[in-house]
């Protein structure tokens, strides 16, 4: 019987992204070597990476059925979307060829006597994080990948695994790994006695991190963003899938990592716009469509309440989103670090050019089989197709709205820990992030606070400073409100923020009560226009600012208070400085300023992107009295908030 064009489309997919990988997989090695940077870790751990993470992809692909003949090619995806050109080899004669090179790959750099020896892990390496993965990859596929190892391969394979046993990790989703480690080991023979109370404490330690509603705060790094799905409900329910079954205690808990899982995909569904895209938001985002695995382990762990249909839909718009834009491939035709194409600015320390294959768990639809109403039932629109509106999550403090197609995630509980600093602080710090849009980054220091979509203060030396930590207040479908500091420690910069927020269509109405605690001049952004190239048709610095893309993309910001004293365009429109904006090579971000101040004041001010034109039109003030403010607009109509922050502005 003919595999669905669906799944048939996506093992396609999985077949295209490992085509350039195996043209560089070379006989006597254990590692490939990608075009990109390093990491900040060592040279061993970008090997490692560069093996660990594509055979996760290998996995994924060597699992499924087997290819009906005419499919080397078929599919959905475009001949040109995939940098890679299709090859002639049967797939049979490539998952064989595939599969040789990852054992032989697995024996050499486990092997200590070998020159391609990957080392031991060591306390905090990331060498545990690639161990696990690799564990997980060797449990999706143990037939190709593990059970043709001889006795003595695995014995050398499994010491090396267990050189992870004991090491400090961080206290964050990192505990998975041990986990994943450990469970393999005592799988295959290679248990401790001591193992199994360390599993056990790992996954309580894990247990305390989930904050309600299926939502995990990412331990150290304080955070709620896609790590949720990239991780916690990844490896928790890869766990119950493959480990959950044991014992009536780990049955228990395999449970309740599915409960968990169940409200997560209901708020989760709700991240995806029209076009397939989901916003741009946290750490990690070069793992593109890694976001999708907790849709398929739902389903394939029937803990899901949604339409297989709607799922599909959604994750093969997510997967084709990125898959049909050549940019996000290199000159080897490998995936790059970036967003919608080749952007190593928005990388964390820790990336290396093997990273984005993180992106391979995005494949975990293809752990269902052929016959799952996910890749046979009717699609259905997903919520952003339905219309307009809002979806609040608690728990993360997050309000995810949808509007003309689009989605946005209004920030209020997400916060930037110390820790978190190095990895671009704007990543976290912004009020909005919306499909279509997304964000720009700051340089020279990863420490700096872009303007766009945000308010940053700047002190009289030139230091900028942004939101650090939040707490969420008030959240409904038509706002929230929440507390946070514009700051650091270091020269004691000081500047309390109530922030309110309420949407409209496409515009964000934005009201910060500061309270400045030593001078500063106070910028709010608009949304950082993302261009193609350095043509915009730009208004003159003035009461409102106005930019739109040749495209017809505009952004527009509107000043409300008369503490926003000047106007202004942060932009990159040639190479006379790096490029910021993680969607684009050029941009154009309208910002309203204040005069230096000291002490209380308030700004308020509208912002909107989007295509429509009159939409974009400006908002007429009806009034700004004090808790009760009424605007009124020639396509939306009336705005009228009624909210005891509000106050009376002139």
């Amino acid at each position: 019987m003919p595999l669905p064009s669906a799944y048939a489309h996506w093992q396609s997919s999985a077949r295209r992204l490992l085509e350039p990988l195996a043209a560089l997989m070379r006989p006597g090695h254990a590692s490939i070597v990608i075009t990109g940077p390093a990491s900040d870790h060592d040279a061993q751990a970008d090997r490692l990476e560069s093996f660990a993470r594509p055979l996760l992809l290998a996995a994924h692909y060597l699992q499924t059925a087997p290819e009906d003949p005419a499919s080397v090619v078929g599919g959905r995806v475009p001949a040109p979307a995939l940098a890679a050109a299709p090859t002639s080899e049967s797939p049979a004669a490539f998952r064989s060829r595939l599969a040789a090179w990852f054992r032989a790959g697995l024996v050499i750099g486990s092997d200590p006597t070998s020159p391609h020896y990957w080392g031991p892990d060591a306390n905090y390496h990331q060498h545990h994080v690639e161990i696990g993965l690799l564990c997980i990859g060797l449990s999706l596929a143990p037939r190709d990948l593990w059970d043709p190892l001889s006795p003595s391969e695995k014995d050398q394979v499994a010491r090396w695994l267990g050189s992870a046993r004991g090491n400090g990790i961080v206290n964050n989703n990192h505990y998975f790994m041990g986990v994943h480690i450990l469970e393999f080991l005592g799988a295959h023979g290679y248990a401790r006695r001591t193992d199994r109370p360390i599993i056990e404490e790992f996954l309580n330690r894990l247990e305390l991190m989930h904050r309600g509603g299926g939502w995990f705060e990412d331990g150290i790094n304080q955070a709620y963003d896609h790590y949720n799905a990239y991780a916690f409900h990844f490896y928790g329910l890869m766990w119950a899938r493959l480990y959950g079954a044991r014992d009536a205690t780990s049955r228990t808990r395999a449970q309740r990592w599915r409960e968990w899982a169940r409200p997560f995909v209901h708020d989760y569904q709700h991240f995806f716009a029209a076009s397939g895209e989901h916003p741009a938001f946290g750490r990690s985002i070069c793992y593109r469509f890694n976001c999708l695995n907790v849709f398929g382990m739902t389903l394939a762990e029937n803990c899901c309440d949604l339409s297989p249909g709607m799922l599909r839909r959604l994750c093969t718009r997510n997967l084709d989103f990125f898959l049909t834009k050549p940019a996000i491939f290199q000159e080897q035709g490998c995936l790059t670090i970036g967003w919608t194409d080749r952007f190593e600015g928005l990388m964390e320390v820790y990336s290396c050019s093997a990273s984005p294959y993180w992106a391979a768990k995005g494949f975990a639809p293809l752990v269902l089989p052929p016959t799952h109403p996910f890749w046979t039932a009717p699609e259905e629109p997903l919520p952003s197709e339905r219309g307009d509106h809002a979806h609040v999550i608690k728990a993360a403090g997050l309000v995810v709205r949808s509007t003309a197609g689009a989605v946005e995630i209004i920030n209020a509980g997400s916060q930037v820990s110390n820790l978190m600093l190095r990895y671009g602080a704007w990543k976290w710090s912004k009020t909005a992030y919306r499909t279509g849009v997304s964000f720009t980054c700051a340089f020279p220091h990863q420490t700096n606070w872009s303007v766009d979509s945000a308010l940053t203060l700047r002190l009289d030396d030139g230091t900028v400073y942004g939101r650090h930590s939040t707490v969420a207040i008030e959240l409904d479908a038509h706002h929230v409100l929440y507390s946070t500091n514009l700051g650091f420690k270091i020269n004691q910069a000081n500047t309390g923020v109530e922030t309110a927020v309420w949407w409209k269509a496409g515009w964000l109405l934005q009201l910060h009560t500061y309270e400045a605690r030593q001078p500063v001049t106070l910028r709010v952004g608009g949304y950082a226009l993302p261009l193609p190239d350095a043509h915009v048709l730009r208004s003159d610095p003035g009461p409102i600012l106005s930019a739109w893309s040749g495209d017809e993309r505009g952004t527009v910001l509107q000043p409300l208070s008369p503490s926003l004293i000047a106007t202004e365009w942060d932009t990159r429109l040639d190479d006379a400085k790096p490029r910021a904006h993680i969607a684009a090579p050029f941009h154009a971000t309208p910002v309203a300023r204040t005069a230096r101040v000291n002490g209380p004041g308030v700004i308020a001010a509208l912002a909107w992107a989007g295509t429509d034109r009159a939409e974009s039109a400006p908002w007429k003030i009806v009034s700004l009295a004090a808790g009760h403010w009424k605007f009124s607009h020639p396509k939306l109509g009336p705005w009228e908030i009624t909210h005891w922050s509000l106050p009376s502005l002139s």
